[in-house]
């Protein structure tokens, strides 16, 4: 939530340089210290070296155009009156004579966007903002969410027309915001840029740290090429990758090389959740980091493997290969032939009627249909909340937050659930019960949940989360008596109750 005090005493104290900064840069001179401050700026928000290189390089190359005089606009823009008007003209200037394809004129944007959209913002700041967020879409939700900013719907991946769009459309939303609060442009772009990030604990509120990841419950492949093969020897690197959305902090990411030497190379952490960028060409994005370099796997031996021949992508030869999910057995088989160092997915091959092969089955198959059932949307609930826990410190929620409000400074829910492959005795149940217990006090919950393949246990604040007030096989749960209980516990109560099973019979 906005907060006027806050923002007013940054105005008044070291904001006020940074709004100058902005200022002079977007109505005077376009000058090495801005770049520099901008540099500066990125530093406190941004874990990859490169893209912040990349930053540099796109404003040095402003400054050389602007210093030759170079206009982008060349049109009367006084009768222009939205960022989508010029948003359509832009698009049929980057198409050209030549009649380019949206992929070909939105990988040209999305290539150059901090440049192009310092051009738009210096010529109509009323109108855009200068966008320094490559690669981090996901801090711009965060800042979002905690100033109550609707951001409009993000476009499907293919839709590369619709991608190149959304830019003007993000900042008609940001401009909005701005005169909702009595900004002007360039008070705007301080809070964009020192601000937010800053009040919402900047890389820390998306990075986690190594020491304190999660267990992996999956993994994927990454394809890197000749450019890549040094990043595996720079232990304390973090890089933005295409991987698949549903990527979660900890899960184990196996690079393949695609050159110089065609072979599984290294392996890595996801050490954020996984999210879609609509300004990252690849759309898919997560960060990636603690690599470990292996004993090669060259291609001609994973074609020979009898349980790496079978994939679909090594039948491929591996092209499109970037967020391919490996299945325990065969990410296991990676370690084993390597030797590697690294954690192994727990698996169990199948459970009744359900293929149950790790933790995150248990989340897919169980927990998630379950939650459908109990009344809440995909937007009612999120999958490792990542909050703030006092000054910038900040704390990993797995696995499930029910009806979750982040305002900073006060992080609660209705309810948690932690959910485990497998608890085969009271002894891992209280081990888990401590755990749950942690996060449920931190968020304040009024139950914590605890989820198996086995078994699903419910606990209530009122003692602490200590005993199970309910708890119930999933068999059983397929009694609408059974699931009447606890849906009266935990059921969105907002949403009418969805058929849970079959009454018993009388």
């Amino acid at each position: 939530m906005f907060n006027d005090y806050i923002w007013n005493t940054y105005l008044k104290a070291d904001g006020k340089e940074i709004v100058k900064i902005f200022e002079d840069a977007f109505t005077k001179k376009f000058t090495s210290t801005y770049i520099n401050k901008i540099n500066e700026l990125q530093k406190s928000y941004s874990c990859d070296g490169l893209t912040d290189m990349f930053l540099v390089g796109e404003l040095q190359k402003v400054k050389l155009n602007l210093d030759k005089g170079f206009s982008m606009l060349q049109h009367d823009t006084q009768s222009v009156h939205s960022a989508d008007n010029i948003m359509k003209s832009f698009y049929a200037l980057i198409q050209g004579d030549e009649n380019l394809p949206a992929t070909d004129v939105f990988g040209y944007f999305a290539n150059n966007i901090e440049a192009f959209s310092t051009f738009l913002a210096i010529e109509l700041p009323e109108l855009f903002v200068p966008y320094y967020f490559k690669c981090i879409f996901n801090l711009i939700e965060k800042i979002a969410d905690e100033f109550e900013i609707e951001l409009p719907q993000i476009p499907l991946k293919k839709d590369y027309e619709g991608r190149f769009y959304y830019f003007g459309k993000v900042c008609e939303v940001l401009h909005d915001f701005r005169k909702k609060h009595n900004m002007s442009p360039y008070e705007l772009f301080a809070f964009l840029y020192d601000f937010a990030p800053k009040y919402i604990g900047g890389r820390d509120s998306y990075i986690i740290k190594t020491e304190v990841l999660p267990e992996p419950k999956s993994a994927y492949f990454i394809g890197g090429s000749k450019d890549d093969a040094g990043l595996s020897d720079v232990n304390d690197t973090i890089c933005a990758w295409q991987c698949s959305p549903d990527t979660r902090a900890g899960d184990m990411i196996v690079m393949y090389l695609r050159t110089p030497v065609s072979a599984i190379t290294s392996i890595w952490r996801s050490v954020s959740v996984g999210f879609n960028d609509p300004f990252f060409y690849y759309y898919r994005c997560t960060y990636i980091a603690k690599p470990v370099s292996i004993k090669h796997i060259p291609l001609n031996v994973i074609k020979e493997d009898k349980i790496f021949k079978e994939m679909c992508i090594v039948k491929k030869n591996m092209f499109g290969i970037n967020g391919v999910e490996l299945l325990p057995l065969q990410y296991n088989h990676v370690v084993e032939l390597t030797g590697a160092n690294v954690p192994k997915l727990e698996f169990i091959s199948s459970y009744g009627d359900l293929t149950l092969t790790r933790e995150k089955d248990v989340e897919d198959k169980l927990v998630k249909p379950l939650l459908k059932k109990l009344g809440y949307s995909d937007d009612e609930y999120e999958q490792q909340l990542y909050i703030e826990i006092g000054n910038h410190n900040h704390a990993l929620i797995p696995d499930f937050v029910l009806l979750p409000v982040k305002e900073k400074g006060r992080q609660s829910a209705f309810a948690l659930v932690e959910a485990k492959l497998t608890i085969p005795n009271l002894a891992k149940l209280e081990d888990v019960k401590i755990q749950a217990r942690s996060y449920s006090r931190q968020l304040n919950t009024g139950y914590s949940v605890i989820a198996s393949k086995e078994k699903l246990w419910v606990m209530t604040q009122d003692d602490d989360y200590t005993k199970d007030i309910f708890s119930s096989s999933w068999d059983m749960l397929k009694n609408a008596d059974n699931f009447a209980k606890l849906y009266k516990l935990i059921g969105n109560k907002n949403r009418p109750l969805k058929s849970g099973g079959k009454s018993a019979k009388k």
